[in-house]
């Protein structure tokens, strides 16, 4: 069966987990492409794919939220959220209610725009009073080099790719996670009917995927080159440094456990931090949302 390679919607560049395609293939399994949150979901529970790199506070909100049912998460790839918004050190943005007033860039359907409502409560401003607007991911770090906007959202790992494309200026970084601790990031998400029918395709397919992360992650500089050798426009030097952030991101908070891991009580208490910003309503339940019987362990 086909497959197609993982990126993030605020991301143009390839993702790590791309330089090992054959691991993948071998599962026999069918993976989306880029895309927001919501439009991977769709994918999935239209049948358009088996697996999908989704932020679980996306699923949280669409599940909670009505907008969809018969997913399931059965990895983590970010054990903590990566979600983020970036500015530029002179712009007088260094703390969260800096952004009230200001103009934020960031892709139609992105989830950083999704949980910024929930960022906001949590951090203390109005966000009504922050001006979003949507840019191609591309144009992200352009606006931010030229002062159209004042800050643009963007993952935590993309900070080198904010930095090459505003030339080396000192980036802020606001980190949705100080305040949503208790949530993970991107997770391999699947439907409910392949959890339950086909649980040795899941196991092999994050199997496979973690492994190649796993060998990224420890060879930044190599997985960089492979990236540039198959996509030219990658800038090397950016790609490996995101590499590096990216170790940092999938690394359990608990000592021994796996990469992947997922934790009910971690689940739950990102839920009823969204339930408490107001972003979904209560009654979700962590088994709604993750398959733990699947879920990597020691």
């Amino acid at each position: 069966m086909p497959y197609a390679l993982w990126s993030r919607a605020n991301q143009p560049a390839p993702r790590p987990s791309s330089i090992l395609p054959p691991l993948i293939a071998s599962t026999c399994a069918t993976v989306t492409a880029s895309g927001p949150g919501c439009r991977k979901v769709a994918a999935l529970a239209g049948g358009r794919a088996q697996f999908a790199p989704v932020d679980l506070s996306s699923t949280i909100m669409q599940v909670g939220g009505g907008k969809v049912s018969g997913v399931t998460a059965v990895a983590a790839v970010h054990q903590t959220t990566d979600a983020a918004v970036m500015a530029l050190a002179d712009s007088g943005i260094s703390k969260p209610a800096d952004l009230e007033g200001k103009k934020i860039a960031d892709p139609a359907g992105s989830v950083i725009g999704a949980l910024f409502p929930a960022y906001a409560k949590l951090a203390g401003f109005d966000a009504d009073k922050v001006d979003f607007v949507n840019l191609e991911p591309q144009q992200l770090g352009v606006n931010l080099a030229a002062g159209k906007v004042a800050a643009v959202g963007q993952y935590r790992v993309g900070r080198p790719n904010i930095e090459n494309a505003v030339k080396g200026k000192e980036v802020v970084v606001l980190p949705f996670g100080k305040f949503l601790t208790e949530s993970y990031g991107s997770a391999v998400t699947t439907t409910t009917k392949i959890a339950e029918e086909n649980p040795d395709l899941v196991g092999r397919f994050t199997s496979a995927l973690l492994k190649g992360m796993r060998y990224a992650i420890d060879h930044p500089e190599e997985a960089a080159a492979v990236l540039a050798k198959k996509h030219p426009t990658v800038n090397e030097k950016a790609a490996a440094a995101e590499i590096e952030l990216l170790g940092e991101a999938v690394q359990p908070k608990e000592d021994g456990a796996p990469i992947g891991t997922m934790d009910r009580e971690r689940v739950a208490g990102a839920i009823k931090a969204l339930v408490d910003a107001g972003a979904v309503k209560s009654g979700l339940t962590p088994e709604q949302l993750v398959s733990f019987d699947l879920v990597p362990k020691s």
